[in-house]
């Protein structure tokens, strides 16, 4: 066989090979999606995925089901999917502790973000709201730091645990502001919202949607969110940088996610009809209720603001010292 037949009979099989990675990811999906929830039913990121679950079966004519796989901070489910490489049945919906934020508290985290994923897009980012007691008698971010600076006498911060973004934005707003503040971890932002209302800390930094109703009824008071604009339902909030402290944003951010190595053009897809779902009416609204704006980007960009985040809060985590049991 001269040169030129050996390579018209290598083109052939190459084609051939092929085939049946193409015809797969034309014909996807074929049966039920599922995406997994790594964190307990009836919270953000459970709502987040249940409507985009709604969006996609309707967009990809197949079922999809959320499933809770809760536990040690978001890494059990996320583990899951990353153990399923290869898989474009199997999604998450990944949240900012796991992806970003764990790498630096946990370590063995059971999976490495950028080898054992395909980002798909981003969903929301959603700005915490530093919140105090009407009783503390502070009403902006000023007098915050004044009470912190001139009091004798130790002040409390609470989160809804070790290592959440909540915890970790208070860990900030000590090293951005030169303060001191005992850090108090509760199970969970509900629990946290009861101390503040009670008295049992100063101040705290929670989501939007959690605080809402006490900053309405007036048992809260909001000082500065954490993003980089104001939210558009509360303009009359500053945030943090327009309150004086400098290089201050905090968001919790939430996104889909494919195990590595699925095909690309699942992956060029689901982007797509996530782009699209994420920017019907019913998940428009409900994202901007917790305070993000549109910030769907490609699967490459979602790989970068991914790796951009774990910079950031690697850097923070080091500073506060802060360190988790794996």
């Amino acid at each position: 066989m001269d040169r030129r037949s050996f390579l018209t009979v290598a083109a052939a099989w190459g084609v051939a090979g092929m085939q049946p990675l193409a015809r797969a990811a034309n014909d996807w999906p074929i049966k039920p999606l599922k995406i997994v929830c790594p964190y307990p039913p009836g919270g953000i990121v459970d709502i987040i995925a249940r409507l985009l679950g709604d969006q996609l079966s309707q967009s990809l004519g197949q079922p999809v089901i959320v499933e809770s796989r809760a536990g040690a901070g978001g890494n059990i489910g996320t583990a899951y999917v990353a153990r399923s490489r290869g898989d474009p049945y199997t999604l998450l919906l990944g949240a900012s502790g796991p992806l970003a934020i764990n790498v630096s508290l946990y370590d063995d985290l059971g999976y490495d973000v950028p080898r054992d994923f395909t980002p798909i897009s981003l969903l929301a980012a959603t700005p915490l709201v530093l919140v105090t007691s009407p009783k503390s008698g502070i009403s902006t971010v000023s007098q915050l730091l004044d009470r912190l600076r001139g009091a004798d006498r130790g002040a409390f911060y609470g989160s809804a645990g070790m290592g959440t973004p909540q915890h970790l934005a208070g860990e900030l707003f000590k090293q951005r502001t030169d303060t001191r503040a005992e850090h108090v971890a509760y199970k969970g932002g509900a629990p946290a919202v009861m101390a503040l209302l009670s008295g049992e800390v100063l101040y705290a930094f929670e989501n939007l949607a959690l605080v809402e109703p006490h900053l309405k009824s007036g048992d809260l008071v909001g000082l500065a969110s954490t993003g980089d604009t104001r939210i558009p339902f509360f303009p009359e909030l500053p945030t943090m940088m327009e309150s004086g402290v400098a290089d201050f944003v905090a968001r919790g951010w939430y996104g889909l996610l494919a195990p590595a190595d699925i095909p690309a053009e699942v992956a060029q897809r689901l982007n797509a009809e996530t782009v699209k779902a994420a920017r019907q009416p019913v998940m428009r609204d409900k994202l901007a209720s917790f305070g993000s704006d549109d910030v769907t980007n490609s699967t490459e960009a979602f790989r970068q603001f991914i790796a951009d985040e774990t910079q950031k809060w690697s850097a923070i985590v080091k500073a506060a010292n802060v360190r988790l049991d794996s």
